[in-house]
């Protein structure tokens, strides 16, 4: 299959191109040479701040540029892929970080070789060797970040097979890339300094995605490895975690009910604080039960349901907050970006999801979700509120969103605009240090372009 093929799906029709706008075949490139990319703009604020300390209305514009560039011959290929992503006006450098900046960089850099019937007739195998980005599984756990403004990647090799039945399996050794510069003051000046690989941090790992393997469910069980220690110009969390997890699905079909089951154990040594650290033993489990809808609304309904471990005793010799090391987090528990208000945590959270499209180019979502400390003892993170006594309850509140994506050019341009509304909870009004911590409203537009 030409890279053509495998990059760009065209639609061909009596020799016409049918399918969106692409690059490559506007400069006419020949099929072993493949260029690609997004542009994407966001406007972004919100009226209170949620984190106490951190002061109230913000309002940012960030963007964020993707150009990726392949040769390829019969099973070899090269990839390049720059990233430029850029923050403008508004934010403080309290807020400024890495997870927003990243000025001209080598997001991916590798050489790949892709093989049939390595191991069976009719499998394929496809290894990879340099810098990449991964999505893994259900992406809770390692993911290509989509609507966060900067991507994770990993240097290393990274080895993906399948069989002729769709089984699949992946082996990776890496080392997480980190973004830099660090400081808030150089990433506001634009400064450009080239991301770097340490060998002192290391994540490795396996996964198995099994098809149909008992009435129409599909089966996953992987094992991730995380080993960091402090080296020269790099102090780590000094976290050494495995993690451990299974995933059954029963994949979404028109007019039937559908489900989703993913549990996680995580073991090891993890960090409390700067001076000691701890026997790591924490739990992820999470449930999606839908229904899809027939028509050509290609409506959806679902129950959602998170249980994340948070840290039981804080006096103990022993961490149970969950890790969720490189996941996304957006198409869980709201938008991220510059609001970011839960993570896969210290948190119990039900709730409920409709999505719809009432036209094929038109996509709407509402969803409304509780959350609740799983250790009263431990914190909310992401606000940095946290009452060690237990005293002043769990609930940190609700978080409702709504969102609508059109596409003006079928994956070409697509326009996106969003609204979430925190309403804080009990434990935020009485827990010590909360300080000025109130409900928040959030909104933001994007428009994304992919040539």
């Amino acid at each position: 299959m030409c890279i053509r093929d495998r990059l760009s799906p065209y639609t061909q029709d009596n020799g016409q191109n049918e399918g969106p706008w692409r690059l490559s075949d506007a400069l006419g490139l020949p099929e072993w040479f493949d260029i690609k990319g997004t542009i994407r703009g966001r406007y972004e604020g919100f009226d209170e701040q949620f984190r106490g300390a951190a002061g109230g209305e913000e309002h940012i514009f960030v963007t964020r540029s993707l150009v990726e560039m392949t040769v390829k011959d019969r099973f070899l290929s090269a990839t390049a892929e720059l990233e430029d992503s850029r923050v403008y006006s508004g934010i403080s450098n309290a807020r400024l970080n890495t997870g927003i900046v990243n000025n001209v960089e080598l997001l991916q850099g590798y050489v790949a070789g892709e093989f049939t019937d390595a191991f069976e007739p009719e499998d394929s195998l496809r290894v990879q060797l340099g810098r990449h980005t991964m999505d893994i599984g259900s992406r809770r756990l390692v993911a290509r970040n989509r609507f966060r403004n900067t991507i994770n990647a990993f240097t290393g090799v990274n080895a993906q097979w399948e069989s002729k039945s769709g089984a699949k399996a992946r082996a990776f050794y890496t080392y997480p890339v980190q973004r830099l510069p660090r400081g808030a003051a150089a990433l506001d000046d634009g400064d450009i300094r080239f991301d770097e690989e340490r060998t002192n941090v290391r994540f490795w790992g396996g996964h198995g995605a099994f098809p149909d393997v008992a009435g129409g469910m599909d089966a996953e069980v992987y094992l991730f490895g995380l080993d960091e220690s402090d080296g020269t110009g790099l102090s780590t969390r000094d976290r050494n975690l495995k993690t451990l997890g299974t995933r059954w699905l029963k994949p979404r079909t028109a007019g039937e009910l559908y489900w989703e089951l993913e549990s996680v154990f995580q073991f090891g040594d993890s960090p409390r604080s700067a001076a000691a650290t701890f026997d790591h033993e924490a739990w992820f489990h999470h449930l999606t039960f839908g229904y899809a809808f027939t028509g050509d609304t290609k409506s959806r309904v679902e129950a959602l349901f998170d249980y994340v471990s948070g840290d039981n005793n804080p006096n103990d010799q022993e961490s149970n907050r969950f890790d969720t090391l490189f996941g996304a987090r957006r198409f869980e528990f709201g938008p991220t970006g510059i609001l970011g208000a839960f993570a896969r945590s210290n948190l119990v959270s039900p709730g409920l999801r409709f999505v719809t499209k009432p036209a094929s180019d038109w996509e709407v979502m509402l969803t409304h979700r509780f959350h609740y400390l799983a250790s009263d003892r431990d914190a909310w993170t992401t606000a940095g509120v946290q009452d060690t006594t237990g005293n002043s309850g769990s609930y940190i509140g609700t978080l409702s969103e709504f969102r609508v994506r059109h596409d003006i050019a079928p994956k070409s341009l697509r326009l996106e605009f969003g609204a979430a509304y925190y309403a804080a909870g009990s434990f935020v009004e009485a827990a010590s240090g909360a300080g000025s911590v109130s409900d928040t409203l959030y909104g933001y537009t994007q428009l994304n372009f992919t040539f």
